[in-house]
């Protein structure tokens, strides 16, 4: 039987809670009524959880080893990346290896909420799609033709559709780059400038699209609130934007020097190919389904609205602390 908490909101088991977006999405539940249930691989890792998550030890990739907490819970959002980070460039094989991984992971998790009857949101992202002519994906667009991060998306897809068609109910929920606390953005942005180092893939005019996590966060609320099994949802805030653009304004609020252009033959040998493709291509993101089906829409509109408040959370808690 699935625990409930005195609000008799149903209770969520989130994977992935001590990351960029988990632990914003656990943050948004706990902040309106629900209970919430955090996945973390040890001891340490419970320390990360968010206020008011109950942590849950389990291995990610063996999901038979916390099975009881999906038996507990109603609902699993599954954010978890359970892929192990190896040195030295990747390349499109290496990808493609991370991809049938993580597709077997989710066939696991996906079956154990399948027998426990569980509604389940599986998170992929906005290159899930194909852009058009005019670089715009909507939920409507084809599926990925495997470039930069789609390759993932391309062979983890199918298996989510093949449980859904067996009874799986599902939603998918796919935002755009996450901007906000923790992750890519304050790893390899947010420290290297507040060292000094400011600096862009290639010309900075490729096309990007981003959102800030609190708002990311609300969607996946929205979509356990509003949102209908069988069906997928992007989130994106109202304007696409450039690399260049957005590392400028990042640079700008951090103090930082104005970010220098590292070209991309420079790049490719220390990181790889697919590794510069994965961070440096984007599509334009239409979000209309979500805003029209989940009444969802983001408090930062553009990046200018958001970065300027996520940069100074991130001075305001560090400023005492070495960096």
């Amino acid at each position: 039987m699935a625990v409930l908490n005195h609000f008799l909101k149903p209770t969520i088991l989130v994977t992935g809670a001590t990351g960029a977006i988990g632990r914003a999405v656990c943050r948004d539940l706990v902040t309106h009524g629900y209970l919430v249930i955090g996945l973390v691989k040890d001891e340490e890792a419970k320390t990360r959880l968010p206020y008011a998550v109950i942590p849950a030890l389990g291995d990610l990739r063996d999901p038979a080893s916390w099975e009881h907490s999906i038996e507990q819970a109603d609902i699993l959002i599954h954010l978890g990346l359970h892929l192990e980070e190896r040195p030295g460039p990747k390349e499109r094989e290496d990808a493609e290896r991370d991809a049938k991984q993580m597709a077997e992971v989710l066939d696991r998790i996906a079956t154990l909420c399948r027998r426990h009857k569980k509604l389940m949101i599986h998170t992929f992202g906005a290159l899930l799609y194909e852009p058009d002519p005019d670089g715009w994906v909507r939920e409507t667009s084809e599926l990925s033709r495997g470039r930069g991060f789609g390759i993932r998306h391309r062979a983890v897809y199918p298996v989510f559709e093949r449980h859904r068609k067996r009874g799986l109910r599902a939603m998918s929920v796919n935002p755009t780059f996450v901007y906000g606390r923790g992750g890519w953005f304050e790893s390899g942005v947010l420290r290297p400038m507040s060292r000094g180092e400011s600096y862009f893939i290639g010309e900075g005019t490729q096309t990007m699209h981003y959102i800030e996590a609190s708002d990311a966060a609300s969607g996946y609320r929205l979509a356990i609130e509003k949102g209908i099994p069988g069906e997928d949802y992007l989130l994106a805030d109202d304007r696409p934007t450039t690399l260049g653009e957005f590392t400028a304004l990042v640079a700008k609020e951090m103090g930082a020097p104005p970010p220098v252009s590292i070209p991309e033959e420079e790049l490719i040998p220390k990181l790889g190919a697919w590794t510069v493709e994965a961070y440096t291509f984007c599509p334009k993101v239409d979000s209309t389904k979500a805003r029209q089906q989940l009444g969802w829409a983001p408090r930062y509109r553009t990046i200018q609205e958001g970065v300027p408040v996520v940069v100074r959370a991130f001075r305001h808690a560090t400023q005492a602390v070495p960096v």
